[in-house]
């Protein structure tokens, strides 16, 4: 058995099993000191869920790249990067814990995103998207801690039913292991495999009706790795012509972030434009309108599972010399085109409830 095949098989193995016998021990814990999930008027659950399994998800991934040779490797050459994952993993934790204030919880990311820009880890071309190849370096930390910062807390807030995040967190790691593995970048490759592990250990809990939720220590922690990893990846790509292509890869990386990244867009737009601030918390993010539109949980889950394989399929296939904006600009359009759909059923439920209460007598 060759080497990287050995290291693939136990870092899975590993990291799936530790997730799996870990979460239940977590589960047990905080109902024990009701570090719960508490239901109210914006959250689908009725009852009070455990929401710590961030901690089986990084520990069980560590231990699986603890495990291997190549993931061993890629901490010591690369252990400014794994201890900001590290970082913003605590965060996640201590705002599951205390709920930090909004203001210090994004300065603490920019400071982690800042300290991997610092080392290195930057995009330092946008790769023909909206035209723009070079940037320049103020450009280059601006753009990598927007887009790291923003993906974080995108990640964050489509954390909202059973199975959602995990699967589109999965999802984007068998992606982004796809492009390490054909640049030859075996050591992310297996850091990759073994958060794939974690990913379902945690999703056998999480998928509905989930008896645990991954909570802030999980979501901010899986959209920066994703996020930095990316950028990571598109960097790499030019170190190795002929591999993979950059613009491929950035436009892999970016498709990897619409469905999260854009309708967080979507949501704080609609909510600014009603004149009400963008962190108001509600119910128009696409899961609330799949579930307003009468699919559950699984359903809903399916459904946005499949157009992510669907952009995915467009990125890794697309033309992409000359025609890299019109793609992402047709991804972007594909998923307006469903939250419209939404948004549109939406106001029809709505008048449908008015008009049954008039015809009960319920409204004048």
């Amino acid at each position: 058995m060759k080497p990287l095949t050995y290291d693939i098989l136990i870092s899975f193995s590993c990291s799936t099993i530790i997730s799996l016998l870990l979460i239940p021990q977590i589960i047990r814990f905080s109902k024990k000191f009701n570090l719960v999930d508490k239901p109210d008027e914006r959250k689908v659950h009725i009852i009070p869920i455990a929401r710590l399994a961030g901690i089986a998800i990084f520990f069980a991934s560590l231990f699986g790249v603890l495990f291997s040779n190549y993931g061993r490797a890629a901490i010591s050459d690369l252990p400014i990067y794994f201890s900001a994952v590290a970082g913003m993993f605590l965060l996640g934790i201590w705002d599951d814990l205390k709920n930090i204030s909004a203001k210090l919880r994004f300065l603490l990311q920019i400071g982690i995103s800042l300290s991997i820009a610092f080392s290195g880890i930057r995009l330092t071309s946008l790769h023909g998207i909206l035209g723009i190849q070079e940037l320049s370096i103020f450009w280059q930390y601006l753009v990598s801690v927007l887009i790291i910062v923003g993906v974080t807390n995108a990640f964050n807030l489509i954390d909202g039913i059973d199975g959602l995040a995990g699967g589109l967190a999965l999802i984007s790691i068998v992606a982004l292991a796809i492009v390490a593995y054909l640049l030859d970048f075996n050591s992310l490759l297996i850091v990759y495999i073994a958060l794939a592990g974690a990913l379902i250990g945690f999703l056998y809990y999480n998928f509905s009706p989930a008896k645990i939720f991954m909570g802030d220590g999980g979501s901010v922690m899986l959209g920066f790795f994703i996020s930095s990893s990316g950028i990571l990846l598109i960097e790499t790509s030019l170190l190795h012509p002929g591999k993979v292509e950059p613009s491929r890869v950035a436009l892999i990386v970016t498709a990897l972030l619409i469905i999260p990244v854009f309708d967080t867009v979507r949501v704080f737009m609609g909510r600014m434009f009603k004149g009400i601030s963008p962190f108001k918390a509600d119910k128009t993010h696409i899961h609330h309108l799949f579930l307003i539109a009468g699919l559950n949980h699984r359903k809903t889950c399916y459904f946005l599972y499949s157009f992510a394989f669907l952009l995915l399929i467009i990125s890794f296939f697309a033309p992409i010399h000359t025609y890299i904006s019109i793609t992402i600009f047709l991804m972007v359009f594909l998923f307006n085109i469903i939250t419209e759909i939404l948004r549109i059923n939406q106001g029809v439920e709505k008048w449908l409830k008015i008009i049954h209460k008039m015809e009960k007598g319920e409204v004048l």
